[in-house]
């Protein structure tokens, strides 16, 4: 049926809106989407991805609209687009709207309100944290005007959903916590892989590796790894750090580890698609965020049998349980990062045990499979009421 009827067919249409996205929150838009389809939904993808990662939208039964949202707020320009969005609502007769993100949840939920859609929201990170007192004042205030017209609002983790309802002033009873799901690939289809990685890269067989999968920007934290390479090098020298991803920070983290005289051991592969080779490849997994929804990339190599590392912050504690199946760090802390680098290198039982713990406990908690059903179920809810 369609925008602002009240009955809809078994088959309902709901279109996904994003922003240009990259990481984990691109994977799970495109992951969310593909089991939406599987489990009978007609889903129309708008967003501004890559023309490769719109045919992979494609191919998995997606009707895909180029739709370009930018990352700062415009009056003119964002006005303009929800009269776009609007057409575009009404025009495939969507009956419901997910909206992905803070710019997209600003202009998705209010071309909802006028195309007469239902809509939902997912929060997937917590606010910008230079975003200043001022500016963090004005998004609250137009959450309470937003939240108001959503019928649904989503975080990928219990610590989103508290500061949305703290900082953002949502009601909590509006907030369903849905976690972040993967799918890990067959051991059988990456076992062959670790070797090739490291012969790539030039890891000896000798040399420990310890890598991390991040967007190259300041909420990562890579700054404090590349700090703290030196400090483990000082006590184990066979060692290698290696950082798979791209982003604006990649010349500034190149300088700041020729600064610290410690580049020779520290590998910069750049994005890859296949990255659950470079899982494979790892020693030890690294993610030391300054700010965090959740963390996929931790899910990801602790699917795939790494021992972790990661930051005590946002989303992160709700995967990795300190001294049980990981090690948790102060965000920004070099010495501790070294220290729990050693620790896992003088200690290679207990890392095995932590990861083994974390391996048998993600299947329960972060399958994808959980994502989609919970998802599907709330799109069901808001379609029906």
């Amino acid at each position: 049926m369609g925008c602002g009827k009240m009955e809809y067919t078994s088959k309902p249409k709901v279109a996904e809106l994003i922003r240009k996205a990259n990481g984990g929150m691109k994977e799970h838009y495109i992951s969310l989407i593909e089991g939406l389809i599987v489990a009978g939904i007609e889903v129309i993808a708008i967003c501004s991805f890559s023309l490769k990662d719109r045919q992979k939208l494609k191919k998995v039964g997606a009707t895909v609209i180029p739709f370009i949202l930018k990352d700062r707020i415009n009056p003119i320009w964002d006005i303009l687009a929800i009269l776009r969005l609007t057409r575009i609502l009404r025009k495939n007769k969507i009956d419901l709207v997910h909206c992905h993100g803070f710019r997209a949840g600003m202009i998705g939920r209010v071309a909802a309100l006028l195309a007469k859609c239902h809509c939902i929201y997912t929060i997937h990170n917590f606010l910008p944290m230079n975003l200043g007192k001022r500016r963090i004042k004005i998004v609250a205030w137009a959450e309470k005007i937003l939240s108001g017209i959503t019928k649904k609002i989503i975080t990928v983790s219990q610590a989103l959903k508290d500061e949305a309802a703290q900082r953002l002033g949502i009601d909590k009873h509006k907030i369903r916590v849905i976690y972040n799901g993967i799918v890990p690939p067959q051991k059988s289809n990456t076992s062959n892989k670790r070797q090739i990685i490291r012969e790539k890269w030039g890891v000896s067989k000798d040399e420990k590796l310890v890598g991390t999968v991040a967007r190259l920007i300041p909420s990562k934290g890579i700054e404090t790894l590349i700090e703290a390479v030196p400090l483990v090098m000082e006590r184990y020298s066979q060692i290698k750090f290696m950082i798979v991803g791209d982003g604006p920070q990649l010349s500034f983290l190149k300088e700041k580890a020729k600064k610290l005289n410690c580049d020779k051991n520290i590998i910069f592969a750049g994005y890859s698609e296949y990255i659950w080779y470079y899982y494979e490849a790892f020693d030890i997994f690294v993610l030391p965020s300054l700010s965090e929804g959740l963390g996929i990339s931790i899910l990801e190599a602790m699917a795939m049998g790494n021992p972790v590392i990661a930051s005590r912050v946002g989303g992160i504690e709700e995967i990795v349980k300190h001294n049980w199946n990981g090690y948790l760090i102060t965000p920004g802390n070099s010495r501790e990062l070294a220290d729990a680098v050693l620790y896992y290198l003088a200690n290679p039982y207990k890392a095995q045990e932590y990861a083994d713990k974390a391996k048998l406990e993600l299947n329960d908690k972060f399958h994808l499979d959980n994502m989609v059903k919970e998802t599907f179920q709330i799109i069901r809810e808001v379609l029906n009421s």
